[in-house]
């Protein structure tokens, strides 16, 4: 009986210290793509006039401050609402990043808003479907963070 827990005691710790290193960590995006979000915004910003350190320093606070779920959230509204483009959703960031105003983008009214405000008409029934799932998707991956 000792040897059977001495063996299930072993698997477990092995299956315990080796689980971080075979899962990856599928919530987190790498700080490479969050670094080209962050040069994206400030090339935006610095195309519209800014200096160019200004230019970084808003987009690398805008960035910090709404951390690498971020890139998540955006590549889902680019690639599951069909109206909007990533080019779109990037100028409407740097409009945000220059007033230093906050992103929801797991919250339905923002992400209606924000497309509306981009395409300057009213959304069709479709677009507003698509929002509520990626607003639903997005708090998904929001409580997953937390978790």
């Amino acid at each position: 009986m000792k040897n059977n827990n001495f063996i299930s005691a072993t698997l477990l710790a092995s299956a315990l210290a080796l689980s971080p290193v075979i899962t990856p960590n599928l919530n987190a995006a790498s700080p490479s793509k969050i670094n080209t979000i962050s040069s994206s915004i400030a090339n935006i910003l610095h195309r519209r006039g800014l200096d160019e350190d200004a230019a970084i320093n808003i987009s690398n606070n805008f960035i910090d401050e709404h951390d690498e779920m971020l890139f998540s959230m955006i590549d889902n509204l680019q690639s599951a609402c069909s109206i909007l483009s990533k080019d779109e959703i990037m100028q409407y960031l740097a409009s945000l990043a220059l007033r230093n105003q906050s992103v929801d983008l797991d919250s339905y009214s923002f992400l209606v808003g924000m497309t509306y405000e981009i395409i300057k008409r009213p959304l069709d029934a479709k677009t507003l479907g698509e929002l509520e799932n990626i607003a639903l998707k997005n708090s998904f991956r929001m409580t997953d963070v937390i978790l």
